[in-house]
């Protein structure tokens, strides 16, 4: 993107379907509607792990479940252990929200300026990918 020209959902999902992973399908990519529009990328070399991805006003939040809050073990230890992880999951944060359905779950995150090139935007995607396996690592004694 040049300066001023911010992404939207629709020019980010275009540019994304030239990606080498998306053409020779390592990640599935769709729009996902919904109350705000997203990308949903699917990373079929990890899982088919979902990564969603929303143009909102002046950012770029990239997200995915990490875990159901139902699947935590001992929730205070779980979220005392998230508190002090800051430093493990570069360009990624840990919060709780609660999903459409009522599910409330963990969500690993990044974000990044709307007018970010689609180089920091693929690199926003990896690190999380990354992270998310990092992080279901590191918790795994939480887990059920």
């Amino acid at each position: 993107m040049s300066a001023g020209n911010n992404w939207t959902i629709d020019r980010l999902y275009s540019a994304l379907q030239a990606l080498d992973e998306v053409v020779s399908n390592d990640i599935t990519l769709s729009l996902a509607q919904g109350s705000e529009p997203s990308i949903k990328l699917q990373m079929n070399d990890f899982g088919g792990l979902p990564i969603y991805i929303a143009v909102v006003g002046d950012q770029i939040i990239v997200d995915t479940v990490l875990v159901d809050v139902e699947s935590i073990k001992d929730v205070p230890a779980f979220n005392d252990a998230v508190l002090r992880s800051r430093e493990m999951f570069p360009l990624s944060s840990i919060g709780i929200e609660t999903m459409p359905n009522g599910q409330v779950v963990y969500n690993m995150f990044g974000a990044l300026s709307s007018d970010s090139s689609l180089t920091n935007v693929v690199t926003e995607v990896k690190a999380l990918v990354d992270n998310v396996q990092r992080a279901s690592e590191a918790f795994e004694r939480f887990f059920n």
